[in-house]
């Protein structure tokens, strides 16, 4: 089990152990389909990250305050809520993938928004996973050189 996950939702449950998460790689996840999510949270850990998931906006933005992030995988539809929200409030330093079956939603983000990527549905998750890699190498160099 993954500290801070449901097993039997992939949701993430907020309590004192969670708060000590390595900072030094985690992802927000904003889905709110467990058959997405599931599988997306168990391949980034895989990949060294840690995670923090949400299923609302609500969530995702109590996410955003709560936790030191890296970057953020954001579905823009949600049943409860729009991934928009989170997009627009993610600091402006933080690496934000829209995943989405409809790019024109992501379009005016990715232009006023610095650092956002929009990834197609049906998504690979081994392309998500390396744009998340470049987005935080290009990030960490830019932090170098400021």
């Amino acid at each position: 089990m993954v500290t801070g996950i449901d097993d039997s939702t992939g949701t993430f449950r907020a309590d004192e152990s969670n708060m000590t998460k390595d900072a030094a790689r985690l992802v927000l996840v904003v889905e709110d389909d467990v058959s997405v999510r599931r599988p997306l949270v168990k391949f980034l850990e895989m990949h060294g990250f840690s995670v923090v998931t949400a299923e609302t906006s609500d969530e995702g933005l109590d996410a955003l305050k709560k936790h030191r992030l890296v970057a953020a995988v954001v579905d823009l539809r949600l049943k409860r809520g729009s991934g928009r929200d989170v997009v627009v409030s993610a600091p402006a330093d933080v690496p934000v993938i829209i995943f989405s079956g409809v790019p024109s939603e992501s379009a005016e983000l990715e232009r006023v928004r610095p650092k956002t990527r929009l990834i197609e549905k049906p998504y690979s998750l081994v392309l998500l996973v390396e744009t998340l890699e470049e987005m935080l190498s290009e990030s960490s160099s830019q932090n170098l050189h400021s």
